[in-house]
């Protein structure tokens, strides 16, 4: 329900290359944010669905090329439509892994509102053509 939208704008914010709901796994996959959901509200009604969701996200990085700040300054910087449903907490999170590759992180609440199936629309024009033989 919100899990292409999140992502799209975790994309747009941080600039990485790829995010994902998978687990890191022992690869830990470098330039991809890893979003855990820990928990999501969900409600339907009235055609809409509303969603809270919170989770934590992380990134592993080389140290030079992720330097602390780095989740601050993307969120700073980036546009208020992309921000405007999301308050992040717990930001800069550090965990050292194997020598100069960190894992960096953050915790988010989403507050998520849609229409409930995008699918549907309205008819605004019809063309009608009639051929004689």
């Amino acid at each position: 329900m919100f899990e292409k939208e999140l992502a799209d704008k975790f994309k747009a914010i941080f600039a990485v290359d790829k995010v994902t709901y998978d687990t890191p796994g022992e690869s830990r996959e470098q330039n991809c944010l890893f979003i855990e959901v820990e928990n999501a509200r969900n409600s339907i009604k009235d055609g809409r669905a509303i969603s809270v969701v919170t989770g934590n996200a992380v990134i592993f990085q080389k140290n030079e090329s992720i330097k602390f700040g780095f989740f601050s300054k993307a969120i700073a910087e980036a546009p208020a439509a992309l921000t405007k449903d999301l308050f992040f907490f717990d930001i800069e999170s550090n965990t050292l892994r194997f020598r100069d590759i960190v894992q960096r992180g953050f915790s988010f609440t989403y507050f998520f509102n849609s229409q409930y199936d995008p699918a549907i629309g309205s008819i605004t024009s019809v063309d009608i053509n009639i051929e004689e033989s």
